[in-house]
Parts: C-alpha cells; sequence; structure tokens
C-alpha cells in the first residue's frame, strides 16, 4: 500500500501497479510543488517506478533537480525507474538544461 501524505497536493499522481509504482506528473509543475514530488518519490522508493510526463505543460528547473536526484537514488538502490511518455515541454526543458531523458532512466540494458 502506498502511504499517502494527507497534506500532499500531489498525493493522486502516484499510484501502485503491483509491485512497481506510476507517477504520472501534472501539467503544472512549479518550483514550488519540488516538495511534493519528492516526498512522493520518497513514499515509492525501493519500488520500480514508471515516470510519466506526457501531460506536463510547465516544469520549473527544481521539479527537474528532483527527479535526478531520484534516478541517482534509484540507480544507487540498483531499481528500475522509467520514463514512459513525455511532453514536448518536459523534453525541450530537459534540453535546455544539457540533460537527456537517459539520466532519467535506470535499470535496463541501454540505461545502467
Amino acid at each position: 500500500m502506498i502511504k499517502k501524505v494527507a497534506a500532499n497536493p500531489l498525493a493522486k499522481c502516484l499510484t501502485e501497479t503491483g509491485e512497481s509504482r506510476v507517477l504520472t506528473l501534472p501539467a503544472s509543475l512549479p518550483g514550488e510543488t519540488a516538495t511534493h514530488v519528492a516526498d512522493l518519490l520518497l513514499s515509492a522508493r525501493t519500488h520500480p517506478i514508471d515516470l510519466d510526463a506526457s501531460a506536463v505543460e510547465r516544469i520549473d528547473t527544481p521539479c527537474i533537480q528532483v527527479l535526478l536526484s531520484a534516478a541517482h537514488m534509484w540507480r544507487e538502490d540498483g531499481i528500475a525507474m522509467k520514463l514512459s511518455g513525455q511532453s514536448g515541454v518536459f523534453a525541450d526543458n530537459l534540453t535546455t538544461l544539457g540533460l537527456t531523458t537517459a539520466e532519467l532512466e535506470v535499470g535496463d540494458a541501454n540505461h545502467a
């Protein structure tokens, strides 16, 4: 069972699918939501996670930093993290920061 933080307005974005978790990022992720995203990711730690960024229309750098930090934790734990979808805005923001989606993926043959 996923532990939902009652005060987290993004709690509904994290769902459980068997042993895995799915984090469906909302359309708008301003910097002040970074803590909420971090809380959700920490509650999913030790489980494979699928990030769905297909609905993202705005994402500020602090939220991207949280996602990168999570990928680092999942990599250290040896647990899979994948990016199942991304909007053009999400991809453009990564590119602007000099990043690629590979930096958010962990655990398959292409992303050790």
